[in-house]
Parts: structure tokens; C-alpha cells; sequence
């Protein structure tokens, strides 16, 4: 689905902000703490949320609909990803060491943008992850331009 580029981007410190529903329709923001392409050719990915974001793991229950809208904090290049909840599993040992490197990296991309200290952005990414399994069915180009909202067409294998 993705090339190889693509995947990098995704893998590396780019903003994850989640988007899901509650079974009666409200829409809720949340925010992501790593994502992993973990099958290119079934379009899986995993994606780590924050336990304490109790209306985001609420609504991430399997074969619930989530949107998961990125944004390389430098360059504002942007992808938007829709599809459903497999599953939500507790984290393990690699889902922890890709919090750390997601964390790093957009923190580090923050304060080199913005010059917000380390301490305090190590102090508001410090939280405890679920992953969440998703299936995609769409991808968008939302980078600022002519271009957005274009439908991203899957690469071939």
C-alpha cells in the first residue's frame, strides 16, 4: 500500500492526532503515540494511544471506524488514514520502544520548530499506551495546497 518513503514518514515523529465516534455519534480528538506499518500488503497498521484518554480507548473497540490525520511538524507534509478497529491490546516491549523513538523524534521536531524546552515536552508526551490494531481502507493528502483532500492511490507491490 505504502512506498517506502511513505513509511518513513509514518514511522518517524510525525503529529498522530486520532479521530473516532462513540456508539451515539460524537466525535472525539485524541492523540497517538507511535504508529507502525505492520503488514503493507493488507494496509495494517498499529497504533499506540494513551490509556488515560479513556473516550479515545472507549471508542476504539473492533470494527469501530478511526481516521488518523499526520503531519510532519517541520515540513507540514500530511496524510490522513481511515479505516477499523481489529483489535486493542495491551503494549508490548515493541510497542514501548516505538513510543520512545516516536516520542524522541516529535518532540525533538517541536523543539527544534517551536524551542519549547525538552524537559516540558517529555514531561506532556510521558504517558502509558494501548495498541490498536487498524485495518485502512483510505488514504488522503491533507499537506496544505492545491493537493489536499486528494485521495492517495496504494502503490503497487
Amino acid at each position: 500500500m505504502f512506498d517506502d518513503l511513505t513509511i518513513r514518514f509514518l514511522h518517524g515523529g510525525c503529529s498522530l492526532l486520532v479521530g473516532s465516534v462513540s456508539p451515539d455519534g460524537r466525535p472525539h480528538a485524541g492523540r497517538a503515540w507511535g504508529l507502525t506499518v505492520v503488514d503493507n500488503e493488507r494496509a495494517h497498521v498499529r497504533l499506540l494511544v494513551d490509556v488515560n484518554d479513556t473516550t479515545t480507548v472507549a471508542n476504539l473497540q473492533p470494527g469501530a471506524a478511526v481516521a488518523v490525520c499526520t503531519a510532519d511538524v517541520e515540513t507540514l507534509r500530511s496524510l490522513q488514514v481511515k479505516g477499523r478497529v481489529l483489535a486493542v491490546e495491551q503494549a508490548d516491549e515493541a510497542d514501548l520502544a516505538k513510543q520512545e523513538q516516536y516520542t524522541s523524534a516529535f518532540t525533538g521536531d517541536i523543539n527544534r520548530t517551536d524551542g519549547d524546552p525538552m524537559e516540558k515536552l517529555r514531561r506532556w508526551a510521558d504517558c502509558s499506551v494501548i495498541a490498536c490494531l487498524i485495518a485502512l481502507d483510505d488514504v488522503f493528502d491533507q499537506t496544505p495546497g492545491p493537493s489536499a483532500g486528494a485521495r492517495v492511490q496504494a502503490t503497487p507491490s
